[in-house]
């Protein structure tokens, strides 16, 4: 006994010293900070803000052809020499832009879209979502964040630039979807093929995605800027259950909604398998040396530690949907009477897959783990696997981050996966970093602005969206 005693505080010991030296040896957080440009000669911020009001009244919706036409000519309008300047090359309602740097060395693409999503409930606005309205704190109305924000802070950084004489260090490209709500066929896939064609590669590729949150949720006492190395796959089906119709008062023993109802609760009750995968891995590494110790050799030690952090990730609906492929039932259909059995029930559900997953491979599980009465059918003209995952660490990683943390939140910054979709799939093949970041600081509860009702920008952010995009522009 004294010796298994002994054998048995050895190896306590070495457990320790393994656990204190992966904690000790954590790389040190890189804590660079670039140069933003200073703009002031050549941006009045508060007719800045005032353009990008402008922008929000024109409501490019899918079916509001002529806002987009509008929106072209306001363009050209308030952004003279980026027109004079760049070549511009129209993909259907999507706009390609070209700035030639004169130097021989790989480019760089800016992705942002026009379109937004419909409001369905305007009266629930504190101001009407295409007014456009500017009050002392924020810039209000649809696309605000999602994402003629960005596109117009791109298109001030490129004109400001120009007024200054300044040029970037490298060609860039600006391309501007006008479908990205409902899959970017028609704009961003039409001009990633072109640009596939003519044979380009860029040395990096940033669209929409991730921004900065408060560190709270990650354990930090500082905003955290979340930089999307990849994003999930996205995929809706239709389950459909089949019985035989009659009168409700004489109800079998199931019922076709019954089985589908049962359908989806066993899908809920058994949900995909939860890991940490490679993007939520970085992300939580990322982190690691900002934190307090005991959560630092948590973190440096998730060889040991994972199933702990896993179950706490798995706690809040925003980090859980960083460890698994997730569903979530959005339509459901039966019945025409109160008194009818339905002879049909169907309902839709919606997945985001994650890393690992594949559309095949869920579409397996789902006709595995449901019974041969409930029929599996890929619904939607969208669909796509997850993204590859950017490898980091890389310089141009480095580089996004040290400009992030120039901004004022002065932010740690770290990888994440995007649980979203953007337009940066497409694009997928023209680059090995593709990255998805908005430079805009947003509290929890301004999450759910998009898509949702209120959506606005914090104008005092706005003027520092425009000197990152310069700076990104310009290679520093």
């Amino acid at each position: 006994m004294k010796r298994l005693l002994q054998l048995l505080a050895l190896a306590v010991l070495i457990l320790l010293a393994v656990l204190l030296y992966h904690t000790l040896t954590l790389p040190q957080a890189d804590s660079r900070v670039a140069e933003l440009p200073d703009l002031t000669q050549a941006v009045d911020e508060d007719a800045m803000v005032e353009r990008l009001a402008m922008a929000l009244r024109f409501p490019t919706l899918p079916d509001q052809p002529d806002a987009f036409v509008g929106f072209h000519g306001f363009l050209r309008d308030r952004f003279p020499l980026t027109h004079q300047t760049l070549s511009v090359k129209p993909f259907g309602h999507s706009l390609l832009y070209h700035w030639d740097s004169q130097n021989d060395c790989p480019p760089q693409l800016l992705l942002a879209h026009q379109d937004v999503v419909p409001v369905s409930s305007p009266e629930k606005w504190q101001h009407p979502p295409f007014a456009g309205v500017v009050d002392g704190d924020f810039v209000w109305g649809r696309g605000a964040l999602d994402d003629k924000g960005s596109l117009m802070a791109i298109l001030e950084a490129t004109e400001a630039l120009l007024k200054t004489g300044q040029t970037p260090a490298c060609d860039v490209y600006l391309a501007f979807g006008h479908d990205e709500e409902i899959g970017g066929r028609e704009g961003a896939m039409k001009m990633a093929a072109w640009l596939k064609q003519q044979g380009l590669r860029f040395a990096l590729i940033l669209d929409e995605g991730g921004m900065m949150l408060p560190g709270s949720t990650l354990g930090l006492d500082r905003p955290v800027a979340l930089m999307g190395i990849a994003e999930k796959g996205y995929m809706t089906v239709e389950l459909q259950a089949e019985a035989e119709p009659g009168h409700s008062s004489r109800p079998p023993q199931t019922t076709a909604i019954g089985d589908l109802a049962a359908a989806i609760n066993h899908l809920q009750n058994h949900p995909r398998p939860a890991s940490l995968s490679g993007p939520t891995r970085k992300m939580l590494e990322q982190v690691a040396p900002h934190q307090p110790f005991v959560k630092r050799l948590v973190l440096a030690n998730l060889w040991l530690f994972e199933p702990l952090i896993v179950r706490q990730l798995e706690g809040k609906p925003e980090t859980n949907a960083l460890l698994r492929t997730t569903m979530a039932p959005t339509l459901l259909s039966a019945g025409v009477k109160e008194n009818v059995l339905p002879a049909t029930a169907s309902a839709t559900l919606n997945f985001r897959l994650a890393p690992g997953e594949t559309r095949d491979s869920l579409r397996a599980y789902l006709e595995k783990a449901l019974p041969d009465s409930i029929s599996v059918t890929s619904r939607g003209a969208f669909l796509s696997d997850p993204s590859p995952v950017t490898g980091i660490p890389s310089a141009t990683f480095d580089r996004l981050a040290a400009l992030a943390r120039a901004l004022p939140e002065q932010p740690v910054v770290a990888p994440y996966l995007l649980i979203a979709g953007t337009d940066a799939r497409h694009y997928q093949s023209l680059s090995d970093q593709v990255f998805r970041f908005m430079p805009v600081s947003l509290g929890q509860d301004d999450l759910a602005r998009f898509h949702g009702h209120n959506e606005r920008l914090p104008r005092e952010q706005y003027p520092h969206m425009v000197r990152f995009y310069a700076g990104l522009m310009l290679g520093r």
